[in-house]
């Protein structure tokens, strides 16, 4: 399984996990995580957005999502044409779903981009691959 949120290191990830995937003629799972819930919890009076809107940004939030996954398939489908590929768009708290499904579809391998953020910003929020890699029992692999 290969998490992909479209930034550079997801992008590649998602070409290490190609290989990989195909060097032991494995299905590849690629997975991504939408926080859209998180929009709905904010109340209204602070969001400055109606309702109607709210909804309408869970909407785009999903589309934009849904657009990373269907890129990086197709990438898939261009770089690997005989390996196959499964998509997985879920909704939540990024790391808490990607160690969830990992464990649930019993993953041999999870294939992570490691995401340059501060030190500051580290120590007080911690990224998700370092949530994962913390929290998960499957293998996990680092892209850099």
């Amino acid at each position: 399984m290969v998490a992909v949120d479209g930034s550079e290191n997801s992008e590649r990830a998602v070409d290490f996990a190609l290989d990989f995937a195909d060097k032991y003629s494995a299905v590849l799972t690629m997975i991504n995580v939408t926080e859209s819930a998180a929009i709905s919890a904010v109340p209204y009076e602070m969001s400055g957005y109606s309702g109607s809107n709210m909804a309408s940004v869970a909407r785009d939030l999903q589309k934009f999502h849904q657009g990373i996954i269907d890129k990086a398939a197709e990438h898939a489908k261009t770089v690997k044409p005989n390996l196959t590929v499964e998509i997985m768009l879920k909704e939540g708290n990024p790391a808490s779903e990607i160690i969830s499904t990992a464990k649930e579809g019993h993953f041999d391998v999870v294939i992570i981009g490691h995401r340059g953020i501060g030190k500051v910003r580290e120590l007080f929020m911690g990224s998700i691959c370092e949530k994962v890699v913390h929290t998960a029992s499957n293998t996990i692999i680092i892209v850099k």
